[in-house]
């Protein structure tokens, strides 16, 4: 089986940090939320808003 050493540092970095909590998930929670709220604008932009017309044209398939 092949290890990816990636994935094998992942789980170690999580196991250590819930080792931190005791594997206390509201704690883990709590500090998650903390961490979030230390940051002035979110990680991550929410996806562009999906066109509002619903009437795509199909062009892939279609006869002519």
């Amino acid at each position: 089986m092949l290890i990816d050493p990636v994935v094998e540092r992942l789980h170690k970095q999580r196991e250590e940090y819930m080792e931190r909590f005791q594997y206390d998930f509201d704690a883990i929670i709590r500090d998650i939320k903390a961490r979030e709220a230390a940051y002035p604008t979110p990680l991550l932009e929410p996806p562009p808003a999906s066109p509002s017309n619903t009437t795509v044209r199909r062009t892939r398939f279609t006869r002519r």
